[in-house]
């Protein structure tokens, strides 16, 4: 019932964006669709993100911006949106679909929101490390699966980015085991195995949207969150809660996501080009920029006056193995293969 109403929603979506489009004026010397991507000739995509405008995830922006204008032959310029200018990430996903946002960038499991497959990238301990995580679903076999999946509903995948390991930070106290985290409630995602998976660590866990976090912290409605090293530094956590916990109890990397509607009203040449930057900014970004990013920000957040602890991950990861369990036991076949793939496949990207 679910995908019913996804397909019917889709479908109507991208009725009322063709519609559009066929109300707008051609621009000068282009072929392109004019949905808001062409200015002077020259083709714009516009890259709509909730992280802000300074840190490690904007300057992977930035880059990405500079490889697509060198990979493509009309000079597609990349106009950089941080911080929720344009919406939240559903509100991206939504422009993707009908061609009015261009690229934007995502958690893996934001896809469950369309497909309930990609809920298999919310369990906790999935991964030893983000590279294994990143190499893993860069494998040809499961890449394959994923961006045919993410084609279906409007969207394409060009790239993936390791966004570490996911760990709380709260502003009350120290937390070293699970019944430390007891009465404190801590900001996830939306999601029900992501959700699940911090009320069985022992807090209590409160969706919520990435851009109201600092203010809810601030303000005493939550007393924490979870999330990589460089994006709490990037985003001030810092400044409002003082104590992390190196739980790591989330490892789900990100992939770059392009409209299929914008993709296809492109020239053959530019479509190579947005592929072509996207295996760029992979390569580049997993093997030049992120590797030092989350022992940087670790040391920052240091000597900011956060307290970082290090636990024992054994008592998380059996608070959290039901988690686990009660997923797979009432998993769909498609959830139970590709979990099975990826278990198969990650041994091949054990680090050594």
């Amino acid at each position: 019932m679910k995908k019913r109403v996804i397909s019917i929603l889709l479908a109507m979506t991208m009725t009322m964006g063709l519609l559009v489009g066929c109300g707008s004026n051609k621009s000068s010397g282009s072929t392109q669709s004019t949905t808001g991507t062409t200015k002077d000739g020259a083709v714009i995509a516009k890259f709509s993100a909730v992280f802000p405008a300074t840190g490690t995830q904007a300057d992977g922006a930035n880059k990405l911006g500079e490889f697509i204008k060198e990979e493509s032959t009309d000079g597609i310029e990349m106009e950089f949106y941080p911080s929720s200018q344009l919406g939240d990430k559903t509100a991206a996903m939504e422009g993707m679909i009908s061609g009015t946002i261009e690229m934007s960038e995502f958690s893996a499991t934001d896809f469950s929101n369309y497909d309930d497959m990609w809920s298999v990238f919310s369990l906790p301990y999935l991964w030893d490390s983000g590279l294994q995580a990143v190499n893993t679903l860069s494998d040809p076999e499961i890449m394959k699966i994923l961006e045919a999946n993410a084609e279906q509903y409007g969207m394409m995948i060009i790239a993936w980015q390791n966004l570490g390991s996911r760990s709380i930070m709260n502003s009350k106290h120290t937390v070293k085991t699970p019944a430390d985290l007891k009465g404190l409630t801590v900001r996830c995602m939306q999601d029900p195995v992501l959700t699940g998976t911090i009320d069985a660590m022992g807090a209590s866990a409160t969706p919520l949207a990435w851009g109201e976090v600092y203010t809810a912290i601030q303000q005493g409605t939550i007393d924490g969150c979870e999330n990589s090293t460089p994006v709490l530094l990037a985003n001030g956590l810092q400044e409002t809660a003082k104590y992390l916990s190196l739980t790591e109890q989330f490892i789900i990397p990100d992939p770059v996501v392009i409209s299929k509607k914008w993709y296809d009203s492109l020239s053959e040449e530019n479509q190579k080009a947005i592929i072509s930057a996207g295996e760029r900014y992979t390569e580049w970004y997993n093997n030049e920029l992120w590797p030092d990013a989350e022992a940087t920000a670790l040391e920052e957040l240091k000597d900011a006056g956060v307290e970082v602890t290090e636990v024992d991950k054994k008592p998380f990861i059996e608070a959290t193995q039901g988690i686990v369990n009660d997923y797979l036991s009432s998993a769909t076949q498609e959830q139970k293969d590709l979990y099975e793939l990826l278990i198969e496949t990650k041994d091949k990207y054990a680090e050594q």
